[in-house]
């Protein structure tokens, strides 16, 4: 298609998009880590359709049959308030007992270094939890090189990407015009939410049909690994990767009154 033709060679080179911005948002589960690589996220969905059904929920076919964990939750956004507080209260637990053993996005670490270096700011936008995010920068080491975290706080699914609001929650933090910030994301919610907020976006296409998904909707550049943008060298990409930090393994306590996420324990409990 010479349309698209056209644009690759236009936005062929992501740098000079990152050198621009004044502030860069950063996707979480994709260009970080990959929060369910670990743990099967089917099971993470059946555990909030199982916590779901003992609150009375009845879920529709679509939602018995998803195997991920946002649907479930998205369907559970509609019925009573409590109800869904406690769905979402149990995914992020989940999803803090899953990053534990998350596995690193090669690449991002050399990023988060060079952009820190040159003295851009570094938020991560996610609608996976705030709690999930803290605690994998945490485990990683990576706290100091990230000033904000910009992510989900409640079952207000409305909030989360597509829609704007996580992103102009982080430029109102960050300060400054939305013109000055690059939003670097692995789907087309990120996309289409950086359009939303008046952002540039780099779009992480990292698996087989995403590039020409994602090149439709033409954003400011197109990269098919995080390495591209800390550099370009593969090879340190995978020397970085058997270089990560040893993590901390030890468990996340659980809160006084919650219920720990059992697939995603069981992931982390030894034999």
């Amino acid at each position: 298609m010479p349309e698209l033709e056209t644009w690759a060679a236009r936005a062929a080179d992501p740098d000079p998009v990152i050198a621009a911005a004044s502030h860069v948002l950063l996707d979480f589960d994709g260009p970080v880590c990959a929060v369910f690589g670990a743990v099967a996220d089917r099971a993470v969905a059946d555990e909030l359709r199982s916590r779901g059904a003992a609150l009375g929920v009845a879920f529709p076919a679509e939602a018995m049959e998803t195997s991920d964990p946002f649907d479930v939750l998205k369907y559970a956004a509609n019925t009573d308030e409590p109800t869904a507080a406690q769905l979402e209260k149990l995914l992020q637990e989940c999803e803090v007992a899953a990053v534990e053993t998350a596995p690193a996005t090669p690449g991002t670490p050399g990023l988060l270094r060079r952009i820190a270096a040159d003295g851009t700011a570094v938020t991560i936008v996610s609608n996976n939890s705030t709690a999930a995010v803290r605690r994998y920068l945490q485990r990683a080491g990576l706290e100091d090189l990230v000033r904000g975290v910009s992510a989900r706080n409640s079952a207000e699914i409305r909030r989360l990407k597509p829609s704007p609001y996580l992103l102009q929650q982080a430029i109102a933090a960050g300060g400054g015009p939305p013109d000055t910030y690059v939003m670097i994301g692995d789907s087309t919610s990120d996309i289409e939410a950086a359009r939303a907020a008046g952002t540039a976006v780099i779009a992480l296409a990292d698996k087989p049909g995403k590039y020409e998904r994602f090149a439709r909707l033409a954003p400011n550049g197109i990269v098919t690994s995080m390495a591209e943008l800390s550099g370009g060298d593969r090879a340190g990409a995978a020397r970085e990767r058997t270089a990560w930090p040893q993590p901390d393994r030890s468990p996340t306590p659980a809160r006084p009154g919650t219920r720990r996420c059992s697939s995603a324990r069981r992931r982390l409990t030894p034999g």
